[in-house]
Parts: structure tokens; C-alpha cells; sequence
């Protein structure tokens, strides 16, 4: 794989979508089909986010699962980086931030994909094998 200081060329394939009424039980099992842990929503404010963390706090909560969307869980108004945004500065953000996935859109603000902790984590490793 190539090695990259940007967040851009760590997208490879399309972002999981949910819409704000869709329920968390029909989410839960969407995600891990498609073996992700976020999902992008899109709403008039721009993309939101929910991920593994948010079902979990749904489920700690005694939330009726079956009855709950994803607008009640859903983190709204996503972090979003530029694809140029580089990894350091994205890793940064998620450690400031304490959270796990960051929304990458374009310059139109077109959402590009989600970055993850672990794609971070492993191109970050592929940097540093470089460097030794």
C-alpha cells in the first residue's frame, strides 16, 4: 500500500447512510452486515454521525430498542475533515475529541467516506515503518 500523510486516499469505499427515522435495531443490523461502525446522516444542518457507541448507549440506557431512531442517538453536526487534512491533525481532533470516526467530505461538502481510528492507526504504522 502507498504511503500517505492525508486523509483523502485512506477513503476506499462508500460510507453506510442512515436517514434520522430510521430504527436502531434495522441500523445495528445494516452496520454489522456491511462490518462498519458508523453510519453518516444526513440532515438539514449537514452530516451527522452515529456509531457503535451511541447503539451501546442506547442499550445502557434501557432504551426500547425496537421503538428508538436514530435522530434520538445520533451525534449531530459531525466532525468533518477536508481529504487534505493530514493524519496527525486528524488524530489529534479524535483524541481531543474522544471519539472514534471522523466525516470526510469534499470541497462541496459532499460526504467522501468516514475515516476510523483503526484506518488512522494503520496508516500512521505504515509512516512510521517508513521512517525506520
Amino acid at each position: 500500500r502507498a504511503v500517505t500523510r492525508q486523509v483523502g486516499p485512506l477513503i476506499r469505499r462508500r460510507p453506510l447512510f442512515a436517514s434520522p427515522g430510521a430504527g436502531l435495531v434495522d441500523l445495528a443490523r445494516q452496520m454489522n452486515e456491511a462490518r462498519v461502525g458508523s453510519a453518516v446522516v444526513m440532515t438539514d444542518q449537514g452530516p451527522s454521525i452515529i456509531t457503535e457507541r451511541d447503539l451501546l448507549r442506547a442499550v445502557a440506557a434501557g432504551a426500547n430498542l425496537a421503538e428508538c431512531t436514530v435522530e434520538e442517538y445520533m451525534t449531530s453536526r459531525a466532525i468533518t475533515v477536508l481529504p487534505s487534512c493530514e493524519l496527525r491533525q486528524a488524530a489529534e481532533w479524535m483524541l481531543e475529541g474522544n471519539f472514534r470516526h471522523l466525516v470526510v467530505v469534499g470541497e462541496n461538502s459532499e460526504v467522501q467516506g468516514v475515516l476510523s481510528m483503526r484506518d488512522l492507526v494503520a496508516a500512521l504504522l505504515r509512516l512510521a515503518d517508513v521512517a525506520t
